[in-house]
């Protein structure tokens, strides 16, 4: 905003939507922080920004704000609290007015409809190559392109874990997602954006810190780059002591400790294999412990991981050529997540 300074104090040559500015009131009365931030469109879409680049902005969303996953339905259109119980009048009031007047019923909800009606416009045959892919899954294709589907989409874009429950949190989820800011913080208050030095930049936190292009696209609907890319489903022929080598292609990182399995039809069976990733050494390095941990002769390790390799990105431009080749849109998220993995798996070292 234009800045005007007079006997030592900055004016800003700004008028604050009074919606607004009556929203943050009301959150603040019930225990929530908002401080320094309005909200506008940058070049994530609508996003939240410092009114004062000279002053710190924060959000903190309180925990008797949260409202759990299965706690919200929609009547006529409307977001309502299916279960009252555990709020206060005020507490109540305030969160149905907020999904319908600043979330779901402020244009909050077109990015979820815009998704589920491209995933609907989908040819089968592209639907059943993501799936094999394990881009997506089958419970995103049974989601139906209408009200209630669209209202579980929009939760699924939006909750958080918080003490083993999934809850929405309000004004804080209106913060948009980088993979290089820092991530949210949840402590037994709530959860609020990380601490950020003052600066006139959109508010940004890192959604997951283990989310590849693809993995972001299915869940939120939008492309980013990423630090990692996972390999999809393969199998490829070994020697010296096994078959095979299998992938199961989850496309998140692995919690397990030893991230693979060695079965009773000697083939060496991985969960989750990253195959990108911004440290160019970490994928085969990876590969090669896993390698190293089944016993298996990790002078292999850079044929191996080659053929890898080479099935991912093969199956990554099938898919941006058959778009290219029809109607699905080459500006599409799904289009540009697809070449962020592919930047991201070429850049990759193979030993």
């Amino acid at each position: 905003f234009p800045r005007k300074v007079y006997n030592g104090f900055i004016y800003f040559d700004f008028v604050m939507d009074k919606s607004w500015t009556d929203l943050l009131e009301r959150f603040a009365e019930l225990g929530g922080t908002a401080e320094n931030i309005y909200q506008r469109e940058g070049e994530l879409g609508r996003g939240i920004f410092p009114i004062d680049p000279y002053r710190r902005a924060q959000i903190m969303a309180p925990k008797n704000l949260f409202l759990k996953r299965n706690n919200i339905s929609l009547c006529n259109g409307k977001i309502v609290v299916k279960d009252g119980s555990s709020y206060s009048a005020k507490e109540k009031t305030f969160l149905e007015m907020y999904y319908n007047e600043h979330s779901w019923g402020n244009n909050g909800n077109s990015g979820s409809i815009n998704f589920l009606e491209f995933i609907s416009a989908l040819p089968d045959s592209f639907k059943t190559r993501l799936l094999a892919c394990k881009f997506i899954d089958s419970t995103l294709l049974s989601m139906c392109n209408n009200q209630e589907g669209m209202l579980k989409r929009f939760i699924n874009e939006r909750v958080v874990s918080f003490q083993g429950d999934s809850v929405l949190a309000p004004v804080w989820e209106l913060v948009n997602h980088s993979s290089f800011a820092p991530p949210l913080r949840i402590n037994s208050f709530g959860v609020e954006t990380p601490p950020l030095e003052a600066d006139d930049q959109e508010i940004l936190h890192k959604y997951s810190s283990k989310n590849s292009p693809m993995s972001m696209w299915s869940k939120y609907g939008f492309a980013c780059r990423c630090i990692v890319a996972y390999s999809i489903p393969f199998t490829i022929d070994a020697n010296d002591g096994i078959q095979s080598i299998k992938c199961s292609g989850l496309q998140k990182s692995s919690k397990a400790i030893n991230n693979f399995a060695l079965k009773g039809d000697d083939s060496l069976l991985i969960p989750s294999l990253p195959i990108g990733c911004l440290s160019k050494e970490l994928p085969i390095s990876y590969f090669s412990s896993i390698m190293s941990s089944a016993g298996l002769p990790v002078e292999l390790v850079s044929e191996y991981f080659s053929k890898i390799r080479e099935i991912n990105v093969k199956a990554r431009n099938d898919l941006l050529n058959s778009m290219q080749d029809s109607s699905l849109g080459t500006q599409s998220e799904l289009f540009k997540a697809l070449t962020f993995e592919i930047e991201l798996i070429q850049s990759v070292s193979c030993g």
